[in-house]
């Protein structure tokens, strides 16, 4: 039987007053080679296809913590349309490299070189349960840098850089929430930046 890629609606949308939003994320965001993914080993839950049920990278690799203060690191997406194709998103993350250091500066400079990333945020709105917690971004087509900024009299000499979605390579859908297990085991696997063991 073909998939139904009508959009057509299939439950209500509520207003959960207990959860009302919050907004911003968590000062600490896991920057991640989009080709250190293991793509097939990525699971979703069986009735929602926005919930990412297991996310691995492959043998010996691991993400990258890029460190924030307050709100300094932030996340956004948006609808992109299309005449003749499916509608896409943008995915944009939104980061601050504090010191300006040569180990810093050697990264930040390795973000330009043309590779793609993936951003896991943790949301400061975590929605119930904290199930909600942590979103993905760029999981399909990657993120790439589109900005990237340092001048010593804005922003206390700090670097500023964007990544996002490539014009006509958006995602295909809103970033995918990530829960393997509850929030605990999935805040273990970020803080251990989901290393994978070599084989």
């Amino acid at each position: 039987m073909p998939v139904d890629c009508t959009g057509n609606l299939t439950q209500d949308i509520l207003f959960d007053c207990t959860n009302a939003p919050i907004g911003g994320i968590e000062q600490n965001v896991l920057l991640i080679n989009k080709e250190d993914i293991d793509i097939t080993s990525i699971t979703y839950n069986e009735t929602n296809e926005m919930i990412v049920t297991d996310f691995t990278l492959k043998a010996g690799k691991k993400g990258y913590m890029l460190t924030g203060v307050k709100q300094a690191n932030g996340k956004a997406w948006e609808l992109v349309k299309k005449e003749n194709a499916p509608d896409k998103f943008k995915h944009t993350f939104s980061g601050v490299i504090f010191n300006p250091s040569a180990q810093n500066k050697q990264q930040a400079g390795n973000l330009a070189k043309g590779a793609k990333y993936v951003a896991i945020v943790e949301q400061v709105w975590k929605g119930a349960e904290s199930k909600d917690a942590f979103e993905i971004l760029g999981l399909s087509s990657g993120l790439e840098i589109t900005t990237m900024t340092n001048n010593s009299k804005e922003n206390d000499n700090m670097i500023m850089f964007e990544l996002s979605s490539a014009d006509g390579f958006e995602e295909t859908s809103i970033p995918k929430t990530l829960l393997d297990v509850d929030y605990t085991a999935t805040k273990t696997a970020f803080e251990n930046k989901f290393a994978q063991a070599e084989i």
